[in-house]
């Protein structure tokens, strides 16, 4: 190590800045932990829908996986609101239970990608343009809910 003139104010702030400046897997680390913060720390308004059903852990389908291109079935709940989604190649399709219309927003990690209205029975439909984590917000009655997040 050469020898550092820290009597010099500017050398010794340009040793400190080398000594703090993340390497580039420890700045990927820190952008990927800022891009999860969304996630865990949203709305205090949002209520989430926990996790009742999941197809692809049904039976002996969780032994040899999911067959392949079969749906996914999924159902949220909390209280007595279900969200009923079916995860396809041809989208995400859904039904909110008990039936009634509402706003139905399809959110990834940046933000909402996609919005639809549940009709009056509760159905909804997003095309299969996105992939990776998602989750599904509804306004039904005033209320805000999410589902927990999910592979799409």
């Amino acid at each position: 190590m050469p020898w550092r003139n820290w009597h010099d104010d500017e050398e010794l702030l340009r040793d400190l800045a080398e000594a703090v400046r993340p390497e580039p897997l420890e700045q990927l680390l820190i952008e990927s932990a800022r891009a999860v913060q969304p996630w865990h720390f949203g709305d205090g308004d949002l209520a989430i829908a926990a996790l009742l059903y999941d197809s692809y852990t049904d039976g002996l389908v969780a032994i040899r996986g999911p067959a392949s291109g079969a749906p996914r079935n999924l159902v949220f709940a909390l209280g007595e609101l279900r969200v009923e989604i079916e995860v396809s190649d041809a989208g995400i399709e859904g039904q909110l239970i008990p039936p009634e219309p509402g706003t139905v927003r399809l959110i990834a990690a940046g933000g909402p990608v996609a919005e639809t209205c549940a009709d009056e029975v509760g159905c909804f439909a997003f095309p299969a343009e996105r992939r990776g984590p998602v989750r599904i917000e509804c306004v039904v009655a005033g209320r805000r809910v999410a589902t927990e997040w999910i592979n799409a």
